[in-house]
């Protein structure tokens, strides 16, 4: 008889789902863990998490572009793997808009990623080297444009857009919010989407030649150092070269910064920005502040994205079967990242509205933010994960993405029948011929 363990799809890599359930429940700490009841400040959580676990998020996204794109590209159809990313996006579109509709305090991502989805179309058959450098030379030239197309638009609020949905559609600033002043500009998050598909496409060869744990450790070493040179780096820049007096003069009007404002200036680095840098002072673009997208942000932040993902593939390397049912609803959560994210987005919401109608702040603040509540959406995500798993099929929610990509793929090949092509219908004998 076989278990639910043996039961899993062979083809998947199971350290991919466990890094996907990892980026799942952080990005469920920054949204529902986010501050401290008692004092109103971030909780030290959020601070080690802000921006990591959305960029893991989206760097997995990638490499799941390429996974679902693959047999499309080995059959030689490169147009049918471009409709099928389109219609992944669009669904992905049409699923956060709606998301965006409930209330609470998530800024809700899905709906950015159909838009990058959609940017990324052109690089479905690009090469490792091609993608990686393409990433890396948006990662310091798009922050730039970035800010300098922002300057005039000072006073839009930022961001324009948290999550989108459909009351912003028909607003004038939809597409910009979505593409340049959003939460997830999808300008800036195209380099987490590019390194992924890039991190994508070895990883396969890898596993084709049977040296996946030794390519998943070196991901994590490149990682590790990539993320403490950037860190260092905009460490260096901030202190010493000047960059945070820089900011401070410029909130000062040019004048010599008193401590109040050097602190002040420090405070928000660490906070961290809503999918942009403030224009006031291009000193803004040498900082790696979480969710500001500069260069030195995306660089720390996909360093931290590869450490993590490399650990996971290496540790999916060694795990036998006993240890493979135990995580066995972690590793179903990780393979419907888009089902457990979404009623994630659904539970918070709920909880927001019962604390908006019911007893006092006091009384109703943690189901807000608190650390028993990230408990309850992680148990949540462990028992959807399970059922998940047992039922040996993907995600609702997955089910359905993969149905509008593959949808536009199957209209795009379906063969187009002339009159002179189409075959007679045989009429039967004695029945009158009405054609």
């Amino acid at each position: 008889m076989s278990t639910p363990a043996s039961r899993q799809r062979a083809d998947r890599l199971i350290g991919l789902d466990l890094a996907r359930f990892l980026a799942l429940i952080g990005m469920m700490a920054t949204h529902v863990w986010a501050f401290d009841i008692a004092t109103g400040g971030h909780t030290p959580i959020t601070e080690v998490l802000s921006g990591k676990a959305a960029a893991l998020f989206a760097v997995l996204a990638g490499i799941g572009i390429v996974l679902t794109s693959r047999r499309d590209l080995a059959a030689g159809s490169p147009a049918a793997a471009r409709l099928n990313l389109f219609g992944r996006g669009f669904a992905l579109l049409v699923l956060g808009l709606t998301l965006g509709v409930l209330p609470g305090g998530i800024y809700v991502i899905i709906a950015y990623y159909g838009v990058t989805f959609w940017l990324a179309i052109p690089a479905v058959t690009w090469r490792p080297r091609t993608l990686l450098i393409v990433a890396a030379a948006w990662a310091v030239v798009w922050p730039i444009c970035s800010q300098a197309l922002r300057v005039p638009l000072s006073g839009v609020d930022s961001p324009e857009i948290g999550s989108a949905s459909w009351f912003d559609v028909a607003g004038g600033g939809f597409a910009r919010g979505l593409l340049l002043t959003g939460v997830y500009p999808a300008l800036t998050w195209i380099v987490y989407v590019l390194v992924g598909m890039a991190v994508g496409r070895l990883l396969m060869d890898a596993r084709a030649n049977g040296t996946l744990r030794r390519f998943a450790l070196r991901l994590a070493t490149i990682g590790l150092v990539v993320a403490i040179a950037a860190d260092r780096l905009a460490a260096l820049l901030l202190g010493p070269v000047g960059g945070v007096q820089g900011i401070a003069r410029a909130w000062t009007g040019g004048l010599e910064p008193d401590p109040t404002t050097i602190t002040a200036v420090e405070d928000a680095l660490a906070e961290g920005m809503y999918g942009t840098s403030p224009t006031e002072s291009f000193w803004w673009l040498v900082a790696r502040a979480p969710h500001s997208g500069t260069t030195l942000d995306l660089v720390f932040t996909i360093g931290i994205a590869a450490l993590v993902i490399g650990l996971c593939l290496a540790l999916g390397t060694v795990l036998n079967r006993g240890w493979s049912l135990a995580l066995l609803p972690a590793t179903g959560a990780g393979a419907a990242p888009l089902t457990v994210y979404s009623a994630h987005v659904f539970m918070a919401s709920v909880g927001a509205l019962i604390a908006a109608i019911a007893g006092t702040y006091a009384d109703t603040a943690w189901l807000i933010s608190s650390p028993q509540l990230w408990l309850i959406h992680v148990a949540g995500a462990l028992l959807l994960g399970w059922l998940i798993a047992l039922t040996k099929r993907r995600g609702p929610l997955e089910a359905l993405v993969h149905a509008a990509g593959r949808a536009l793929t199957v209209a795009a090949n379906r063969p187009v029948r002339t009159p002179a092509t189409m075959t007679p219908v045989p009429v039967p004998h004695g029945t009158p011929d009405v054609r």
